[in-house]
């Protein structure tokens, strides 16, 4: 049996479920030690037992709701040190949140909306960039490359818009917006940060959005699609986000990347990181607008 290429330690958000549960897996088939924090504490230590079983790597747990206030602290503030960071950082956790048109959903709910979807993962961001930062600073650049990959949804990037995900398809454009100026700052400094879209996967969103019913239209629709076979495996969006995390992709940074459409191009990184236009936020049904025409 070929040995496992050790790779460095990924902190995976929403890492039991889902999505982010077939982040691990490849993670940890690639050669990842993994720290994975989630809500549900059941499903953490199931996945954490399993995918260290199969795969022979390490897998840390943090039992943690990160909407809650402090959370984010309260993550990173385990690691003492810059050298002891997790090398990447894959944000996974999100729900739908507060379902329906604006007119008629409960506003405050709507607002709580963002703290799992948007804020959560801003302060993550906050605390680990500058954790990673003051590392930068300490050792002379002398700092592995850390990788950051941020969970993208509801539809942004395509070319229609559905109704009834208002909170949920605002905070992920907020997100991405994020992560564009996020890779401003770092740019140059040993951090690539990007945005991955799933596109729908038959996970628990799916479950939200059936449980809203017909009313909810074109996503229920979708979502009845997705329950029946017809979605994106998580597997495709998984693919990338290892390839993302890997030395040949350095330099891939402030992107907007579909899983479904755009995993061919990440076969040429090197190629991709020269150029600054490709990527960016535009139609991904099918086609590649990656340069203003």
């Amino acid at each position: 049996m070929t040995e496992l290429r050790r790779r460095g330690t990924a902190l995976v958000t929403g890492g039991a479920k889902g999505i982010g549960r077939a982040i691990s897996e490849q993670l940890a088939r690639a050669g990842w030690d993994l720290v994975l924090c989630a809500r549900d504490r059941a499903a953490l230590q199931r996945a954490a037992a399993e995918i260290s079983a199969r795969h022979g790597v390490q897998v840390e747990q943090r039992p943690l709701d990160l909407s809650r206030a402090g959370a984010a602290a309260e993550l990173c503030g385990q690691w003492q040190s810059p050298a002891e960071l997790p090398l990447a950082l894959v944000c996974c956790a999100a729900d739908y949140g507060e379902l329906g048109a604006l007119d008629s959903v409960d506003f405050p709910a709507w607002k709580r909306s963002f703290d799992l979807n948007f804020f959560s993962v801003a302060e993550l961001l906050h605390h680990y960039v500058r954790q990673a930062m003051l590392g930068q600073a300490t050792r002379g650049g002398s700092e592995p490359r850390r990788r950051i990959v941020v969970m993208g949804g509801g539809g942004l990037g395509a070319a229609k818009v559905d109704g009834g995900v208002s909170a949920y398809s605002c905070a992920k454009a907020a997100l991405y917006r994020l992560v564009e100026v996020v890779h401003a700052e770092v740019n140059g400094r040993g951090i690539d940060i990007n945005c991955v879209l799933p596109g729908l996967v038959d996970t628990g969103i799916v479950d939200q959005a059936l449980a809203a019913g017909p009313a909810l239209g074109a996503i229920y629709e979708a979502s009845l699609k997705a329950r029946s076979g017809g979605g994106t495996s998580p597997d495709v969006a998984a693919e990338v986000i290892v390839r993302l995390l890997d030395d040949a992709c350095s330099g891939v940074s402030g992107r907007l990347i579909s899983a479904r459409w755009d995993r061919a191009a990440l076969a040429e990184p090197a190629a991709l990181a020269q150029d600054g236009d490709l990527f960016r936020l535009r139609s991904i049904d099918n086609d590649l607008y990656g340069r203003a025409k």
